[in-house]
């Protein structure tokens, strides 16, 4: 009876196939997208973590990169971060490496240039690399505290 009932299930699910060609081709290329994107979550040697765990690495000790531009990091930036631009990333990863902190974090504006950036970085030593997950805007949304550059320094 059930070999009945799983021919006639195949028997639907061909005829729903053929009829619905596109919807079944949409839902492969979502479920690939989706595989793909927990595979490389799996592989990646980094890690996305939030303001509060965050805040809590710097409490311990941890580097902070700001990879936004000068005007942005000016205007607000986290505290003890270092600003600097995606070209000198490796010198400064492998700088602060020595100093063996328990990790660098890596933040910009909304996280993309972060995780592009932590990538590399994340290859370059054997200290933990993670990314401020959302960047700044995360930081902000939870109202942790920011320094700004006085108007009067240079």
């Amino acid at each position: 009876m059930t070999s009945v009932l799983d021919q006639a299930v195949l028997d639907r699910l061909a005829l729903f196939s053929s009829n619905h060609y596109l919807l079944v081709a949409a839902f492969v290329f979502i479920l690939v997208l989706i595989i793909a994107d927990e595979v490389e979550r799996k592989t990646r040697r980094y890690r996305e973590i939030g303001a509060q765990e965050a805040a809590q690495l710097i409490n311990r000790g941890a580097s902070l990169l700001d990879l936004r531009d000068r005007k942005a990091f000016d205007e607000g930036h986290i505290a003890n971060a270092i600003r600097i631009d995606a070209a000198d990333l490796a010198d400064r990863v492998l700088a602060l490496a020595k100093s063996n902190p328990p990790a660098i974090i890596l933040y910009c504006q909304n996280g993309e240039q972060s995780k592009r950036s932590a990538k590399r970085a994340a290859g370059l030593s054997a200290t933990p690399v993670a990314i401020l997950k959302n960047g700044l805007s995360q930081w902000r949304q939870e109202n942790f505290p920011l320094v700004q550059k006085s108007r009067g320094s240079s």
